[in-house]
């Protein structure tokens, strides 16, 4: 179960939430966002559970509950989805996709020179990040400079791009809308006012997993875009948080993609230190039946601008990008 909190919670409120849990011996996580704040149960009984969420519905600083422990989940009612980006199919029944990109977009001659040698190499779709320019611009010139750069991706390039959701203040801003996909970090995926958008836009969502979310809780935020009027939803795997790191449990990677109808990609860079790893992991991701796998490659990764994991030289993603079409052609 998700419990989300809006601005009225207090420090001791959540104080007093967090003993009623342990009283009741439940296992739980406090996550403290840029913007929100979240109580995540991760185990219980299911009269715990019951019992908790009955206490919390009429809470004044409890925005909202989320029960990913229902038995009518919203994604038993679905069947396998497939659908196009770009000039790519994704989904059950379609030839997995490699999806490469830098972490972050730093200026236009860099992301198209990267995104055409990446095609060439063996990307189907460039992962176009947050552009970060070097000057500083206010929301609306920032967010049309970016979907510039996107489209004049996609033209010279000849691939579909993603494009990054980020959110500004108290608003909901998406960048990159003449992008073909809107990939939406896990940091956001608890947002119910982004998710209600993503349903509304028309465009595909590829929807990480927080790294602090059970799959329970990612299966049903994305439910929730799915069931608002959007179809097109893909699942990105970016591992569970595991001390400092993440990691990707591949039986249980297996069983999702095998019960899931929904298609699921990996992010095989956010879990990885290495070039070896990031190979490893997209291999695996592959032979377990993901509809894809996510790459994180910048021309420069000592002078760019980095997130967690791993990130490849382009010359790495050329031996990379060739084996994996390879293994996917088979």
């Amino acid at each position: 179960m998700l419990v989300r909190f809006n601005s009225a919670v207090s420090l001791d409120d959540i104080g007093r939430l967090t003993e009623r849990c342990e009283k009741l011996g439940v296992r739980f996580k406090f996550i403290q966002e840029a913007v929100s704040s979240y109580l995540v149960i991760e185990s219980a009984e299911v009269s715990k559970i019951d019992e908790l969420y009955h206490q919390l519905r009429h809470l004044p600083y409890v925005d909202s509950l989320i029960r990913g422990d229902r038995a009518d989940n919203p994604l038993s009612r679905l069947k396998p989805v497939q659908f196009m980006a770009g000039n790519r199919r994704i989904g059950h029944g379609a030839r997995p996709v490699v999806v490469a990109g830098s972490p972050f977009l730093e200026n236009r001659k860099q992301a198209v020179s990267l995104a055409t040698r990446l095609a060439s190499y063996g990307a189907n779709i460039f992962k176009a990040g947050p552009y970060r320019p070097t000057e500083t611009l206010a929301a609306k010139p920032l967010y049309e400079r970016t979907g510039s750069i996107v489209k004049e991706i996609e033209k010279r390039s000849g691939i579909p791009s993603t494009g990054m959701v980020e959110m500004h203040g108290p608003r909901t801003a998406l960048s990159a809308l003449e992008a073909s996909i809107l990939q939406l970090p896990g940091a956001f995926m608890f947002e119910a006012v982004i998710r209600d958008q993503l349903a509304k836009i028309g465009l595909p969502v590829f929807l990480e997993r927080h790294p602090d979310a059970s799959t329970s809780l990612w299966l049903e935020a994305a439910g929730t875009i799915v069931e608002n009027g959007n179809p097109d939803v893909a699942l990105v795997e970016t591992g569970r948080r595991v001390g400092e790191g993440r990691e990707i449990d591949l039986v249980k990677l297996a069983k999702l993609i095998d019960t899931c109808p929904l298609p699921v990609l990996v992010y095989a860079s956010r879990v990885s230190d290495s070039t070896d790893e990031v190979n490893r992991i997209s291999r695996a991701a592959i032979a377990c039946g993901a509809a894809g796998v996510l790459i994180d490659v910048h021309p420069d990764p000592p002078a760019g601008l980095l997130t967690e994991g791993y990130c490849m030289t382009v010359e790495e993603f050329e031996e990379t990008g060739k084996t994996l079409q390879s293994l996917m052609a088979q």
